[in-house]
């Protein structure tokens, strides 16, 4: 297996590097590659032979020629900057939020990945609200999720963990003990990619190290306090296995504003969602509607009514944001994806 194979190279990609070689002048100087790490207008790409850093000709990752972690990049060379980014290689799954600095936009936090795994602390209370929002954000990438419970020398998994197992499988590890760090490796084959999402201090990085077999990820103590780790992953950087393969470590997400994952959210919720067919309104809330299945489920006790309210919640939040696009549609736009959206 070739090095980009070993990096996640699938027929697909390759096609459309050919094709990009087909059609331009620079058929000996232009180079594949995979982008392992973004800076501010400068990117680290991973070659067949090297590591290279090259231009890159936006800084945001919202641009069509702005590279995200993950990207498959056609580098070829400028007279004027030197290498640069010529190209950026369709996706095939991509990990979207809405982006915190802009009003109504996406930002593509990773691409060309096969799982994501939503990292939660046992050393800290369960949250509920946050790991469904993380879990809508993995499945709304096209990636398979993943749920890794750390440090559970630190803590137990109690049965408030029981819901995860119907969204994704689950694995508890411990750094200390090494208690599923094998079998979290073995789910990374050859080729593929997996990336860890989940706020600071939840043990991402310490993953990442134990993986590999070496330190290649910064880690830092917690805050005994609350329990909340220091930002010591300040990039989303992509790291090769020796067996093949690679995986991502990301820096704590603060905000993690959802973009158009509406059939995400449905199945992070399958259980509100497939009652929800029985209302009597195909567009019923859940609310105040009559004959409201959902309603009736949480009356009965079924359903909790908290988990109602944050699937009302994220449901409004998905709500407003099409209306928000909508608007911006209507006006002179730039927007470029065209993702599934809520009626």
């Amino acid at each position: 297996m070739s090095r980009l194979e070993s990096l996640g190279l699938g027929e697909e990609t390759a096609q459309a590097f050919a094709a990009f070689v087909d059609e331009s002048d620079l058929i000996t100087e232009v180079e594949l590659g995979r982008v392992a790490r973004v800076d501010r207008g400068e990117v680290d790409v991973l070659t067949e032979t090297a590591e290279i850093r090259v231009v890159s000709d936006s800084q945001r990752s919202q641009s069509d020629i702005a590279p995200a972690t993950g990207d498959w990049v056609v580098v070829a060379p400028d007279d004027e900057v030197g290498m640069h980014v010529a190209r950026v290689l369709p996706r095939r799954s991509a990990m979207v939020r809405r982006d915190p600095a802009e009003q109504v936009s996406d930002q593509v936090l990773v691409a060309n990945i096969d799982r994501v795994a939503v990292v939660h602390g046992l050393d800290q209370a369960a949250n509920d609200a946050r790991i469904e929002r993380f879990l809508v954000l993995a499945i709304d990438s096209g990636a398979e999720p993943l749920i890794v419970l750390t440090k559970n020398d630190l803590g137990e998994v109690s049965n408030e963990y029981d819901w995860l197992h119907s969204i994704a499988p689950v694995i508890v590890t411990s750094a200390i003990s090494q208690e599923g760090i094998g079998q979290l490796r073995d789910s990374i084959k050859p080729g593929e990619t997996l990336v860890f999402i989940g706020p600071s201090g939840v043990g991402k990085s310490t993953l990442v190290n134990a993986i590999v077999g070496e330190d290649v990820a910064p880690t830092a103590e917690v805050r005994e306090g609350d329990r909340r780790g220091r930002h010591t992953t300040t990039v989303r950087e992509l790291i090769e296995l020796p067996s093949g393969g690679v995986v991502i470590d990301t820096p704590g997400i603060r905000a993690i504003g959802l973009w158009a994952a509406d059939i995400a959210l449905d199945e992070v919720f399958a259980d509100i969602a497939e009652l929800a067919t029985a209302c009597r309104f195909r567009d019923c809330t859940h609310r105040k509607e009559p004959d409201c299945a959902v309603a009736a489920a949480v009356e009965s006790g079924a359903i909790a009514a908290v988990r109602l309210a944050r699937y009302q919640l994220l449901w409004q939040e998905l709500a407003e944001q099409t209306i928000d696009i909508e608007r911006r549609q209507r006006a002179p736009s730039t927007s470029r994806r065209n993702k599934r959206r809520r009626k």
